[in-house]
C-alpha cells in the first residue's frame, strides 16, 4: 500500500474500533509516538465544542499499518518519523496527516499534557 491507501485504511480501521467506538464522536485524533524502543499511541474523542477526551483504539491490526506507513513515508538515508497525528473530522469527512521528526517530546502524551495536546490535534 502506498501512503494514501494507508492513511485511509488506518482511518477505517479506527472508525470500526470497537473501544473507539464506545461512545459517538464527531472527530478524532490519534497520535502515535516512537521512541527508543517503545511505542505509544494515544488516542482522542471529540464530540462538537467538549475539550477532547482520551480513547485509544484497542486494534493491534492499526500498530500494524502504522508501522507500514513509517516504512513507506521514510526517507532515504534519513531517520523516520518520530510522531504521526492523524485526525479525521466526520461531519466533512475529511482524514489529515502530520509527522514530526525534530521533537517528539511536545506529543509525548502524560495525564499533565493530555488536556493541552488534545487541544492542540483538534480535527477543527
Amino acid at each position: 500500500m502506498n501512503r494514501d491507501e494507508l492513511l485511509g485504511e488506518i482511518a477505517r480501521l479506527i472508525v470500526v474500533d470497537p473501544k473507539a467506538g464506545e461512545r459517538p464522536w464527531d472527530g478524532y485524533a490519534l497520535i502515535a509516538w516512537y521512541g527508543d524502543g517503545i511505542s505509544r499511541l494515544n488516542g482522542f474523542r471529540y464530540d462538537k465544542d467538549q475539550p477532547g477526551e482520551p480513547l485509544t483504539p484497542s486494534g493491534v491490526e492499526i500498530e500494524n499499518r502504522l508501522e507500514e506507513l513509517r516504512r513507506v513515508t521514510q526517507v532515504k538515508d534519513k531517520a523516520p518519523w518520530r510522531v504521526c497525528i492523524i485526525r479525521i473530522n466526520r461531519e466533512a469527512a475529511e482524514v489529515a496527516i502530520d509527522f514530526e521528526y525534530e521533537d517528539p517530546g511536545k506529543w509525548y502524551v502524560t495525564p499533565d499534557s493530555a488536556a493541552e495536546i488534545a487541544d492542540k490535534v483538534k480535527p477543527w
